[in-house]
């Protein structure tokens, strides 16, 4: 089993809960349950997704992409984001177009409703179990936001029982529920991919400064600089040092600084730039 297998069964999966959702909602007349049914699409978008970003982030760095295609995911993840922010939009029209409309009982309908949120439970218990074993955090964030399709579906069966029993003004209040739910998953998304795609960071350059001028071996730190990428933090740092240490004696500076890094801020990939203290010294001046 890989990521890419796990993603391709639970888009099998989520695409049958999402027409068995669409058919019970339609026979209902319920727009929380027609609500929900988007939202397993959505999810369906998402496994395609996430499953083609996968496929180019895995790929080698190439002549065109030198630094590797691991920023495809967050690409995939930003445009999952933009796609919910406008189904939870137009879910918000469409409840507001058919609020007071009538919702009809139909237990069949129920039952099969019911049995989709216990699939999803099991959806997401599977995801997490394959997300640990294969330290997969687009399969972790993947197997939350089942998650969050169990807690839609509990919300959209209790809004249509209500709204059955003739207040049908609940149906409507659920679906913008359910929109809103939405709206904050996009966002969670933004909040997860934007970052990365701004190159962000979230490492005080004068703490990775103050730890390595610890180092006897260094005399100044001249620069620090570093961003997240989908798979830690990179940096990149200009030190000075004695002028009379040999190519050898800088190369163990480098990977001493290489360690500290690692350690104290789980910087894994760094790139470390050593200059004599006399040569900065004169540019500077």
């Amino acid at each position: 089993m890989n990521v890419k297998r796990v993603l391709l069964i639970e888009g099998c999966v989520n695409l049958f809960i999402c027409c068995v959702k669409l058919f019970v909602g339609i026979s209902a007349n319920s727009a929380a349950v027609i609500a929900d049914a988007v939202h397993s699409f959505t999810d369906v978008v998402n496994n395609i997704m996430a499953w083609m970003a996968t496929n180019i982030a895995n790929s080698p760095a190439d002549k065109d992409h030198q630094y590797g295609h691991q920023k495809f995911e967050q690409l995939a993840v930003f445009g999952l984001a933009s796609l919910l922010s406008i189904v939870a939009f137009e879910m918000l029209i469409n409840a507001y177009n058919r609020f007071g409309q009538a919702v009809e009982q139909n237990y069949l309908g129920l039952i099969v409703l019911t049995g989709t949120l216990v699939v999803n439970i099991l959806l997401t218990i599977w995801q997490r179990y394959w997300a640990k074993k294969l330290a997969s955090d687009l399969l972790e964030a993947d197997a939350s936001h089942t998650l969050s399709d169990v807690l839609t579906t509990i919300v959209v069966i209790v809004g249509w029982q209500l709204a059955a029993h003739g207040y049908y003004w609940l149906d409507t209040v659920f679906a913008i529920l359910v929109s809103l739910l939405i709206f904050y998953l996009a966002f969670k998304l933004f909040q997860r991919a934007i970052p990365i795609l701004v190159d962000y960071s979230d490492v005080d350059p004068s703490a990775v400064s103050a730890e390595i001028n610890r180092l006897d071996s260094v005399d100044s730190v001249v620069r620090v600089r570093s961003r997240k990428v989908p798979n830690g933090r990179v940096a990149d740092l200009i030190v000075t040092v004695d002028p009379q240490l040999t190519t050898a004696d800088s190369h163990l500076i480098a990977d001493e600084i290489e360690r500290v890094l690692a350690k104290k801020f789980n910087i894994q990939d760094v790139l470390v730039h050593i200059e004599p203290r006399h040569r900065i010294t004169d540019h500077e001046t």
